[in-house]
């Protein structure tokens, strides 16, 4: 296989699979495959780590360790924020301790943390990951490459065709990025990857890492090839259609999928902002900065994301109804007709209510920006969000209308929301409760072990704030000790 170099940089190399093109583009498939031995940052997978970090590590006990500020994933050049800690940090980690303590909040300080210059060198893979991306994305992770290293993962990512670094040229005025009507098609490029993987890694088991729309993928592909895989991993995965608020929503999926996949034009719809505005940086959409991530103003989570934006388009890839019918009837076909060897399956997904460890400063910062908004006029926000206000309305009455909880009270119960900080710590995109019941429906029937997990965080859990991060992989280490995969 010939890797070249990829655009995450020093370490990563892309490798080409031309697939057969059909009647609307030509078709490839990339494999980004990466080297720690050739990446100067392999030992500063991300800001903040847990303790159980190593192959076999087992259940983290709430410890974590914090990196320098060279370590944040992705680090824009040039950056000047006042809140980047990296020229007050120093070769003592105990004053770094100490200078961290005076802006943690109580409830972290209780957690037992440790500051490190540099984790250990990662040791020999134990197993492969290969990641698998969601709807309008691509695989662009790099501390999600350098982190699962650390649990002892050979880890791949794959962009699909049509997605990433396979997007096709844009022809006429329909754009069909992102565009599939068949997802049984993405078998043979998941094939190669794991056949190539396993090539360069004989005798190593095989995970399969799927987020959001890569689930669905990965589902149905895991379900017609039950012995290419030792364990599966999801992260908030589109398995079930969340449209049970709309009304009539079955009658129009119904009709979408049996009278007008043919119609290769968009939907007409309003979209929705929010999930990519919380991967915005809090300078760009003009937000307060919680006091607990000044120390980590260099960190993404707080500058904001740094993607191609002719890979992942910022305001939405159109929505083709042929592609819409194609993931309506992929999640009718896995429930009507999938099964499962008994491989062990985690999913991780994003609470509706993020962790009350979160709520006084969501409340805050709430505050502040509805301050500023009432006395700056409305912001470009504001008025993208106003374009939707019937939309939001509409929907959210008829939810309310099927949920009387007395909890309804919190904006951010459903993921039709306006924008509000609580966005940075849970799904805007889809319902966790959802997603729950369908994996466990799903999966929950075969022996090999299901393991369901909610917390606070984004829709894409590795995107999420540093401690959620940190979090989320605490999660993935101690189900990788746990669930035998080691020992195949």
């Amino acid at each position: 296989m010939r890797y070249l170099p990829d655009v995450l940089g020093p370490g990563f190399g892309a490798a080409k699979l031309q697939l057969e093109p059909d009647q609307i583009s030509p078709r490839s498939a990339t494999l980004v495959r990466y080297t720690p031995a050739e990446d100067p940052k392999s030992q500063l997978p991300d800001r903040i780590v847990p303790v159980n970090v190593k192959p076999g590590g087992g259940p983290n006990q709430g410890s974590f360790r914090i990196l320098p500020p060279s370590a944040s994933p992705q680090q824009r050049t040039g950056s000047n924020s006042q809140s980047d800690v990296s020229a007050r940090w120093d070769d003592s980690p105990a004053r770094n301790l100490d200078y961290l303590q005076d802006y943690l909040t109580p409830e972290l300080r209780g957690r037992e943390i440790e500051v490190l210059d540099e984790l250990d060198a990662p040791s020999a893979p134990q197993f492969i990951a290969v990641y698998v991306h969601g709807w309008n994305d691509y695989f662009y992770q790099a501390h999600l490459a350098r982190m699962m290293t650390h649990l002892g993962a050979a880890i791949y990512g794959i962009d699909l065709h049509r997605y990433g670094r396979n997007m096709p040229r844009r022809s006429g005025l329909i754009p069909f990025n992102c565009y599939e009507d068949d997802y049984t098609t993405y078998d043979r490029e998941l094939d190669w990857a794991i056949a190539t993987a396993r090539q360069e890694h004989p005798d190593l088991p095989v995970v399969v890492m799927a987020h959001s729309n890569g689930g669905a993928v990965v589902s149905g592909w895991a379900s017609r090839h039950h012995d290419a895989y030792d364990g599966l991993i999801f992260i908030s995965p589109w398995v079930v259609q969340d449209v049970s608020g709309i009304p009539a929503g079955n009658t129009v999926s119904t009709v979408i999928s049996k009278y007008l996949k043919g119609l290769h034009v968009p939907m007409l719809g309003p979209g929705s902002t929010v999930y990519q505005d919380s991967l915005a940086g809090y300078a760009t959409i003009g937000s307060p900065l919680p006091r607990r991530l000044v120390p980590f103003g260099n960190d993404p989570a707080v500058c904001g994301w740094v993607t191609n934006p002719q890979w992942r388009i910022i305001d939405g890839a159109p929505i083709l109804f042929g592609w819409l019918s194609a993931i309506l009837s992929t999640q009718q076909w896995l429930v009507d007709h999938a099964r499962f060897s008994n491989q062990p399956v985690l999913c991780l997904t994003a609470a509706h209510d993020p962790d009350a460890f979160y709520h006084p400063e969501i409340a805050r910062i709430d505050s502040l920006m509805a301050k500023k908004w009432q006395a700056a006029g409305k912001t470009p926000l504001r008025r993208n969000l106003e374009k939707r206000r019937l939309y939001l309305s509409t929907m959210s009455r008829h939810i309310r209308e099927r949920d009387n909880s007395s909890e309804w009270g919190y904006s951010y119960k459903t993921a039709l929301v306006d924008w509000t900080e609580a966005a940075r710590h849970t799904d805007t995109v889809l319902n966790g409760n959802l997603i729950e019941d369908r994996i466990n429906t799903l999966y929950g029937r075969v022996g090999g072990g299901l393991t369901l997990q909610q917390m606070s965080g984004l829709h894409d859990l590795t995107l999420s704030q540093p401690l959620e991060r940190a979090e989320f992989f605490a999660e993935v280490a101690a189900w990788i000790s746990h669930s035998g995969i080691l020992n195949k």
